[in-house]
């Protein structure tokens, strides 16, 4: 039996040197990953390498920080322009979220359970349109010293 498990991680670290150019893997599509006990469960959500306007993620090469909270948005609010110099991504909880990029004329919409890939450097806002509070979990991926919300003057 360990003589199959050491062919096997042999062919997992030699494979991609048989293959022709890169070898792309798919994601998983199973709740259940095998390397996550059964009590607990996966749920893939999203996997992507670009933001809403089809801008590449790109991460700050020094050290970083990792900002997370909540934003409650009342019905009819609008958040201000602005823009974000680093990544910024957010999980709709509650609610749907409208979101306007400026720079591309492009309008987005969120609802419960989706992710948000803010774009990078582009302005843009945010509105509720709806009967009931957007509730979102907000993550910004930022050098250690700097914010990621720059509020455009009108």
């Amino acid at each position: 039996m360990r003589r199959v498990g050491l062919i096997c991680l042999a062919v997992l670290l030699c494979g991609g040197a048989f293959a022709e150019g890169p070898v792309t893997l798919q994601a998983p599509q199973a709740t259940q990953p095998p390397f996550v006990p059964a009590p607990v469960r996966v749920k893939p959500i999203i996997s992507t390498t670009i933001t809403a306007s089809g801008q590449v993620l790109l991460f700050p090469k020094e050290p970083g920080r990792v900002i997370a909270g909540e934003y409650i948005i009342a019905p009819g609010a609008v958040l201000p322009l602005h823009q974000h110099p680093y990544p910024r991504f957010a999980y709709v909880l509650q609610g749907e979220l409208e979101v306007e990029n400026r720079d591309t004329n492009q309008i987005y919409h969120y609802k419960p359970g989706e992710v948000v890939v803010e774009m990078i450097g582009q302005r843009h806002l945010g509105r509720n349109k709806g009967d009931e509070p957007v509730r979102l979990i907000v993550f910004d991926v930022t050098p250690a010293d700097v914010e990621n919300n720059v509020t455009m003057a009108k």
